[in-house]
């Protein structure tokens, strides 16, 4: 977007409407003022703690950071705001809202394992494990130039977690080895992958267990023989794992451009109205 006749620029308007994004949402690819994240990398490393926290010597009680939270983790007493360590899953968003007016919430350099709740929650950290910003791969959207899934194949899209809820990674790792144990592993590029201490089992690094996000996501791929036996797997972590969850599948369609989602699933499952269909834009060229 060019230049207006009111002299709004595209980044202009980004800035101004970030706020609102923001407190709409705290997952995906947010607009957010640049200065906000000029100064939160200029803040890195200057606080005393090993987590985000509030400057009680500024903060003045005006409970402006309290709603933006999505996590809950930001309250009020003896007039002043804190953020409570266990429930803050480091993903910036009272940061970057820039609400506070005296800049009292300290953001500081996260050691290990704290720092993967910044990677995980935060939509303008980037894997180092994919490369990419967000909770999972490029996944479906890119199949075209990835064939990842193929016909005779089921994606299986894992995503644990939402927020106010949240998701510890102790949930992540009942999943993964409830799949390990029937044979199926997360695809190689997911980031859970490289948490994955053993490779037998499906148990993670245990030292990040108890860490806290926003939520992730974890795939795998299947036969499409195996569709009931997805669903069994489904209902049993519903009574296993301590946090909400839903499942997608992906499916290429047959020659005739026919899906097969419900001979596989049956009659009765929960169907969409319409679909994400890719045709084949995401070719790379050489």
């Amino acid at each position: 977007m060019s230049e207006s006749n009111d002299g709004i620029s595209r980044r202009c308007f980004l800035d101004k409407t970030a706020r609102a994004w923001l407190m709409m949402s705290s997952v995906g690819a947010l607009p957010v003022p640049l200065s906000a994240i000029h100064r939160a990398q200029e803040q890195q490393g200057s606080g005393e703690r090993p987590h985000r926290y509030v400057d009680e010597s500024k903060c003045i009680g005006c409970q402006s950071c309290i709603p933006l939270c999505p996590m809950g983790a930001i309250s009020i007493s003896s007039d002043k705001s804190s953020i409570d360590p266990n429930e803050c899953a480091e993903c910036g968003t009272c940061s970057r809202a820039e609400v506070c007016p005296v800049d009292a919430i300290r953001t500081v350099r996260l050691g290990w394992p704290r720092s993967l709740r910044e990677t995980f929650s935060n939509p303008l950290a980037v894997h180092e494990t994919t490369g990419v910003t967000g909770r999972g791969t490029e996944g479906i959207k890119s199949n075209d130039s990835q064939n990842r899934y193929r016909r005779g194949d089921i994606g299986v899209f894992i995503d644990l977690g939402r927020p106010v809820l949240g998701a510890r990674f102790s949930d992540v790792e009942r999943v993964v080895k409830k799949f390990k144990s029937h044979g199926y592993d997360v695809i190689p590029n997911n980031p859970i992958t490289a948490l994955i201490a053993d490779r037998t089992t499906g148990a993670l690094r245990p030292e990040v267990l108890d860490e806290k996000i926003i939520s992730c996501v974890l795939e795998f791929v299947i036969p499409d023989t195996a569709a009931a036996e997805l669903m069994e797997l489904v209902h049993q972590l519903s009574a296993e794992v301590d946090t909400v969850f839903s499942l997608s599948v992906a499916l290429r369609a047959d020659e005739s451009g026919r899906s097969k989602l419900r001979d596989l699933f049956g009659p009765d499952v929960f169907c969409l109205p319409n679909a994400k269909l890719n045709i084949g834009m995401a070719e790379n060229i050489a």
